[in-house]
């Protein structure tokens, strides 16, 4: 086959190939720290020799790349929330792991990052209640935490100028 504009010739699937690769390498960056980490899960689902498997590489890369930009997956109709440092951690648990034959789906990465969404909304509660609970106190004490510019202070104290406030206690 020959190319319409240059007329030298060249093989589609060597061109379709070369799509792929250029594709699989512009997804690399969207992973930052953990892009060796996903390539390693990558290799379970058995896309070695990477030559002739880029096509089944490059789903792959599409589907961790939606996982990390959203931070949510879905199980059994259910939607969970988990961090990227939470999706680190699941991929890590499933590379560690020993398999007999190359991974079909992403149903065991998707069972353990169930446990870990579970215990990140677990701390994150722990972490509101808590947030909530120093603020409550505080209100109590009847410390303000909001911070307010100078004409709103103005304004609740019912005066004109800081400036007639100066040496006197407020």
């Amino acid at each position: 086959m020959q190319c319409p504009y240059c007329r030298k010739s060249f093989d589609p699937r060597e061109a379709v190939a070369e799509a792929e690769w250029y594709d699989i390498i512009s997804l690399i960056p969207e992973f930052g720290p953990y892009s060796k980490l996903v390539m390693e899960y990558c290799e379970l689902f058995g896309v070695t020799p990477l030559r002739i498997k880029s096509k089944k590489l490059l789903r792959l890369l599409r589907e961790a790349a939606v996982l990390f930009r959203n931070e949510s997956f879905k199980f059994h109709k259910r939607q969970y929330r988990i961090s990227r440092t939470g999706i680190a951690e699941a991929l890590r648990t499933v590379c560690n792991k020993h398999f007999e034959t190359p991974l079909e789906n992403h149903n065991y990465l998707k069972k353990v990052m169930i446990g870990i969404s579970e215990r990140e909304q677990r701390e994150e509660g722990i972490r509101r209640e808590k947030e909530l609970r120093r603020k409550e106190a505080s209100i109590m004490a009847g410390v303000r935490e909001e911070s307010i510019t100078a004409d709103e202070y103005k304004r609740r104290a019912g005066i004109e100028s800081l400036a007639a406030m100066v040496g006197k206690d407020m």
